[in-house]
C-alpha cells in the first residue's frame, strides 16, 4: 500500500468504479491509467504456497504493480495527488 493513500476495507470495488468514472471525465492522454493487474481495486486473488507438502491456497493480496492504489503512471504506481485528482474528477457534476 502507498504511503498517504488507503482504500478502506471492503471498498475496493467502489474505489475501482470511482477511478473508472474519474478517468472517463479526464482527457484521453491523461498521465495515469487503471492498473491492469487488479483492475483498479488495489487487491486481487493470489495463490500462496502453504508449506512443505501442504499444497496451495488463494487469498486476496495487495497489488504489487500499483502498490494498492489502483492506478499506474507509466510503469510506476500513481502518486496520491494523481489518485485524488482522478477521484475528484469522477465526483464532479456535469
Amino acid at each position: 500500500m502507498m504511503r498517504g493513500f488507503y482504500i478502506p476495507y471492503g471498498e475496493n470495488d467502489k474505489h475501482a468504479e470511482a477511478l473508472k468514472a474519474g478517468l472517463a471525465r479526464l482527457p484521453s492522454n491523461f498521465t495515469a491509467e487503471l492498473c491492469g493487474w487488479c483492475e483498479g481495486r488495489g487487491r486481487y486473488s493470489q495463490t500462496y504456497n502453504a508449506g512443505c507438502g501442504m499444497g496451495y491456497f488463494s487469498a486476496m493480496g495487495g497489488c504489487e504493480r500499483c502498490k494498492g492504489a489502483g492506478l499506474i503512471q507509466g510503469d510506476k504506481p500513481a502518486s496520491a495527488s494523481v489518485i485524488h485528482q482522478v477521484l475528484n474528477a469522477g465526483d464532479r457534476d456535469g
